[in-house]
């Protein structure tokens, strides 16, 4: 019998890894039993009773069971094992002791069969059962009075009775790891990364999904998870978690998390506390790549309206650019009372350059021209690319006096020997933007039909 039940525990798996709640079970089984001695000490009972010894087993059995309970996360399950082996044999020695086998006691024997089999594998509960039974025959042997049943009877009733309990139990218990199977295998087979974890910060259940991390489940469990989370994202993410705890569901919380080999996942979050159980359950989505590839459509949306914005062969803002730009220079001119002028700059006779040297060279010199311009001009000053070998300069806080200054020195830096033609506007405050440009267009003209070579304004309107 005891070969029978050592090799039983032996192949339990569980033997090697401490578990909080059966040491809990088992310690409590030990102090309710030394509540019941305490009991039937205080109730009538026979006289027969050996009143020292049974007081000195509750005590025992009491330090015992409140040891176990409070050292619950680190007794090992041998120890449990042991307690609960003992308690069974404690069970005949309080029968013995009180001197009637009347079953007050035999009670602290269900308690261990239930601990058993709610616990621990039916191979494990049924070497238990075997274990009671040995130790109540034994005590039924030895005690001398059965309260008016034979020995055999009392131990049959008893057998027939921790088994029903020990089956029932084993059954149900079974039922539930089948559930609790099918859940794991759904709770595993999901891409989501789903975890439960509890009110200390700490990773309970983790399925396999957590695994593209890179940790163990096991080394998953050990690390408290704000220590995971990006520096960055620390502050958010225990704001969230108070939240969390207070009852306001988490839904959308994005923050990064550490993977083994050094880089960072962004992690989209879903959670909700279950007061209950004291557990917070998880659900978080891997979106590292849907975040890169929406950086990269932000950047690329950047560039497009960049390019949008911007003339493909100089470089320079093109005219959807002014048409922004401009309304607001307008405005501010008019919030300071300051002067805005406007120009555009025209290339003389640049279609004959084309026929000469070629419409390469001749871009070129159109790239050569805004280089030349650009550089010349002030920080605030815009220079846009207008149309062909046009080229509208915009001219903010500007009288026409300096304008014409600034003009003359874009025409003077000028390359490849070329001369160009100007018409300056000034604004009135009132006219529209439009009406701006077509002013300076006309004193172009003008500056054109004069001879070329020179700057033109355009009277006030």
């Amino acid at each position: 019998m005891l070969r029978q039940m050592a090799s039983a525990l032996t192949r339990d798996e569980e033997l090697r890894t401490p578990g909080r709640s059966e040491a809990r079970a088992t310690g409590a089984l030990l102090l309710t039993g030394a509540g019941l001695v305490a009991l039937s000490l205080s109730l009538p009972h026979p006289s027969g009773a050996n009143t020292p010894v049974l007081i000195a087993i509750a005590a025992g059995m009491a330090l015992s069971g409140l040891a176990l309970w409070l050292l619950a996360r680190r007794v090992p399950f041998p120890v449990i094992h042991l307690a609960l082996a003992a308690a069974a044999v404690l069970s005949g020695v309080l029968t013995y002791e009180s001197g009637v086998a009347a079953g007050q006691y035999g009670a602290i024997n269900v308690w261990v069969t239930l601990v058993a089999a709610y616990f621990f594998p039916r191979r494990v509960a049924v070497a238990y059962l075997l274990w009671i039974l040995l130790a109540y025959g034994v005590t039924l042997a030895s005690t001398e009075s059965t309260a008016g049943y034979s020995p055999l009877t009392r131990w049959l009733f008893t057998a027939i009775s921790l088994t029903v309990v020990m089956t029932l139990t084993s059954a149900i218990v079974a039922r539930r790891a089948r559930a609790d199977q099918r859940a794991r295998r759904f709770f595993d087979l999901s891409h989501d990364m789903l975890c439960t974890s509890n009110l200390d910060g700490y990773f309970v259940e983790v399925n396999a999904a957590w695994g593209r991390l890179g940790y163990t489940p096991e080394e998953m469990r050990s690390i408290p998870f704000i220590d995971l989370v990006h520096p960055d994202d620390r502050k958010r993410t225990e704001a969230e978690a108070t939240k969390l705890f207070k009852g306001v569901e988490t839904v959308g919380f994005e923050n990064r998390y550490r993977a083994k080999d050094g880089s960072w996942h962004w992690l989209r979050w879903s959670a909700v506390l279950s007061p209950d159980e004291q557990l917070l359950y998880g659900r978080a989505t891997d979106v590292t790549e849907l975040k890169r590839v929406e950086s990269e459509r932000e950047n690329l949306l950047v560039e497009v309206e960049a390019l949008a914005r911007s003339d493909s062969l100089t470089g320079l803002p093109n005219r959807r650019a002014l048409d922004e730009q401009l309304p607001r220079e307008m405005a501010r001119a008019r919030r300071a009372e300051s002067d805005l002028c406007l120009a555009i700059f025209d290339l003389d006779h640049f279609k004959a350059y084309n026929d000469t040297h070629g419409h390469l060279a001749g871009d070129d010199m159109l790239r050569r021209c805004a280089m030349a311009w650009d550089s010349e001009l002030r920080g605030e000053d815009t220079i846009v690319r207008f149309g062909g070998e046009e080229f509208l300069i915009v001219l903010p806080d500007t009288s026409p006096e300096q304008a014409t200054a600034i003009l003359e020195r874009l025409r003077a830096v000028t390359p490849g020997g070329q001369t160009c033609s100007a018409g300056l506007a000034c604004w009135d405050y009132a006219e529209a933007a439009e009406d701006l440009v077509g002013r300076a267009d006309s004193a172009l003209y003008r500056a054109k039909a004069a001879g070329r070579d020179q700057v033109v304004e355009a009277p006030r309107s």
